[in-house]
């Protein structure tokens, strides 16, 4: 499925022949992510290949955007999303039940830890009065292709496909092409953002800030993470956006 093209880039849904590229580009941006870099992550033997595991399982959702370079085929940009049905009391979200049962590695459960503290701050399905949410869970740049501004472009992307399926003009689709049932829409498209960058793009979109972490209250294995991530990146931000 085509969501768009410009000159350079054409924006769809992940296929299958994309996957390995999308997981390869998850992994490389990872070194640049502030909350991997504050706790420690990647002086945990195996973590980063364990958050693998993750996006592997947010890929079957069929919500997982990437911009492809038009003349190369070169993947340029992933966002993985997840849907969310709202929680019934006493029950676990799919993906959180995944989690519980596949990370071993400290760092990567500290990591979601940090997430799900940052999003228990506020309720946002009660916020909004919804029943149904997109998470933008992790957005990478190719490095090559950093710079021009692709941050912004592909979560407009993620926006336009939240709204489509929304209002019935877009269908969730699975790597190999076949319509996934569609069991939750999303009335509302939230995030984590970590990074000044990230935190801009979805400022400029209207996203609406409801809960800012600050590194220097989170520490890990005897250090602060705004000791490892530095002076640059100071908080993380649940920021929500109506759609």
């Amino acid at each position: 499925m085509f969501l768009d093209s410009d000159d350079e880039l054409v924006y769809k849904l992940l296929t299958r022949d994309k996957v390995e590229d999308a997981l390869a580009l998850q992994a490389q941006t990872m070194k640049q992510e502030n909350l991997a870099i504050g706790l420690a992550m990647f002086e945990d033997d195996g973590a980063p290949e364990e958050m693998n595991l993750i996006f592997k399982e947010i890929i079957k959702d069929g919500t997982t955007l990437m911009a492809v370079d038009k003349k190369t085929n070169e993947l340029a940009a992933v966002a993985f999303n997840k849907l969310h049905a709202k929680p019934k009391e006493g029950a676990k979200d799919e993906l959180e039940t995944f989690i519980e049962e596949n990370l071993r590695h400290r760092t990567c459960r500290e990591l979601i830890k940090f997430l799900d503290d940052v999003q228990s701050k506020v309720d946002v399905f009660e916020r909004y009065n919804v029943n149904g949410a997109m998470e933008l869970f992790y957005l990478g740049t190719n490095p090559r292709y950093q710079g021009r501004g692709i941050g912004r472009q592909i979560v407009e992307k993620c926006i336009e496909f939240g709204r489509g399926l929304l209002n019935g003009t877009i269908k969730r689709i699975s790597i190999d092409g076949s319509i996934l049932e569609q069991h939750v829409l999303p009335e509302i498209i939230y995030c984590v953002v970590a990074s000044n960058y990230s935190q801009r793009i979805v400022d400029k979109l209207g996203f609406q800030v409801l809960h800012e972490a600050r590194y220097d209250d989170y520490s890990f294995a005897g250090k602060k993470m705004s000791e490892r991530i530095g002076d640059v990146h100071r908080t993380a931000r649940l920021q929500v956006l109506k759609l």
